[in-house]
């Protein structure tokens, strides 16, 4: 029990030994530099989380060179883009998810899994000749 006290005692000296200036109380004082390599660690989604976190982090979160990063692992593309990287992150994204749709109905297709309403729904075509419950009646 005494060795025990007599080690937290040391400890205790130890901590307060650090010279101040390499003392990090909290995370908002890490230098710009070692948030950004932080974050360049993390999702899209987390990015966006993380520009909610406060203006330093908005600013650091809407990085070119953190997107930059991002689109050239989830793409795998190093091409030039028109817009920002963030931007066009999110429209390829978004491209890539309708394809992955467009891809299982037509393997749905293939199988004849697919009901129609199911195809017009998909290309929003339900409305426009009669509405889901025509359909409904259709396969009554």
């Amino acid at each position: 029990m005494v060795n025990t006290l007599a080690n937290n005692d040391n400890n205790k000296n130890a901590v307060s030994s650090f010279p101040p200036q390499l003392a990090v109380s909290s995370i908002e004082q890490l230098p710009d530099e070692l948030l950004l390599h932080i974050f360049s660690f993390l999702q899209a989604s987390d990015l966006l989380e993380v520009e909610l976190t406060c203006h330093q982090w908005k600013n650091l979160a809407e990085e070119e060179t953190l997107w930059k990063s991002l689109y050239q692992r989830y793409f795998k593309v190093i091409e030039p883009v028109e817009e920002t990287y963030k931007e066009s992150y999110f429209s390829l994204s978004e491209a890539d998810h309708q394809w992955r749709k467009v891809d299982k109905l037509l393997s749905s297709l293939e199988h004849g899994d697919l009901r129609p309403d199911e195809a017009l729904r998909f290309f929003g075509l339900a409305n426009e000749i009669g509405g889901e419950a025509a359909l409904s009646e259709d396969n009554a």
